[in-house]
C-alpha cells in the first residue's frame, strides 16, 4: 500500500442481506479507508461466496468483518488468503454446521418461501428483530427492503448454501491476526454463546456483547458497531 491509499475494509452481509445492512458504517469509515461490501448474491456454496468475495477485493493487505453467515464467508476467505489479511471481526456469528433440526426448519421455509415469500419475510422478521432496541422499526424496514431486493431464488440459495456449511471450530486455533467479537445479548440466530466460543479459541481474541440487542447490530445499534469497529482497526498487526 503506497502513502495515498486507503487502508482496505471489506464488510461481509448475512444471509438475507445486502449492502444496506452497512450503510452506518460505510459513512462511519468512507473517509479513512476503502470500504468494500461483499457481494455473494448467485453463489451456490460458502466456499463459492467466499470466491465471489476475494475478487472483489484489491490486491494486498486488508482488514475483514463478517456478519452472520458472512463469518462463516470470512473464515473460509481466511483459509485461501491469511497472509493478506490484517485483522478479522465477527459480529452476530457461529462456529457451528446447523443441526438436523435447523436444516428442516430451513427445508420448510424454502417450501413456504416458493409459495409465500412475503410472509417468510414477515416471519423473518418476527423472529429476528428485536423489538425493544431503539432502532426496531427501521431495522425491520430494512430488512423487509433487502429480502425484497434479493428475491426468493436469492433466498432458497442461500439457505440451501447455508445447510451445507462446515463447522468452523477446528479452524478457529489457526487464526493469529488480530481478532475481535461482538453479539446482542438477545440474538436468537447466533445466541452469546456461540460467539463466546469463537473468541475463547482464537489466541487474543476478545468478546463484547451488547445488553438489550439482538441479531441485527449494524441496523439495530449503528453507533456501538461503528465504535466496535474503529477501535478494532486500532489494533497492531502481529
Amino acid at each position: 500500500m503506497t502513502t495515498d491509499q486507503k487502508p482496505v475494509v471489506v464488510l461481509i452481509p448475512g444471509m438475507g442481506n445486502n449492502a444496506r445492512l452497512w450503510s452506518a458504517q460505510v459513512d462511519e469509515l468512507s473517509d479513512d479507508y476503502e470500504v468494500i461490501v461483499g457481494d455473494y448474491a448467485g453463489a451456490e456454496s460458502i466456499v463459492e461466496m467466499a470466491d465471489r468475495v476475494l475478487l472483489q477485493v484489491p490486491e494486498g493487505f486488508f482488514s475483514l468483518v463478517g456478519f452472520s453467515l458472512g463469518g462463516y464467508i470470512a473464515m473460509n476467505i481466511f483459509g485461501h488468503a491469511r497472509e493478506r489479511i490484517d485483522r478479522l471481526a465477527f459480529i452476530s456469528s457461529s462456529p457451528y454446521a446447523d443441526s438436523e433440526q435447523a436444516i428442516q426448519q430451513r427445508e420448510f421455509l424454502i417450501g413456504k418461501a416458493l409459495q409465500d415469500y412475503d410472509a417468510v419475510l414477515e416471519d423473518i422478521g418476527n423472529f429476528v428483530v428485536f423489538r425493544g432496541g431503539p432502532h426496531a422499526e427501521h431495522t425491520w424496514e430494512i430488512l423487509t427492503i433487502m429480502g425484497q431486493e434479493l428475491g426468493v431464488e436469492e433466498f432458497c440459495r442461500q439457505q440451501r448454501a447455508t445447510m451445507m456449511r462446515l463447522d468452523c471450530r477446528k479452524q478457529l486455533d489457526s487464526i493469529h491476526c488480530p481478532v475481535r467479537v461482538l453479539c446482542g445479548q438477545e440474538d436468537p440466530v447466533t445466541p452469546v454463546s456461540g460467539n463466546r466460543f469463537i473468541a475463547d479459541n482464537i489466541r487474543g481474541a476478545s468478546l463484547q456483547v451488547l445488553e438489550d440487542s439482538g441479531h441485527l447490530l449494524p441496523l439495530e445499534r449503528p453507533a456501538e458497531v461503528n465504535g466496535f469497529l474503529r477501535d478494532w482497526l486500532q489494533l497492531a498487526v502481529r
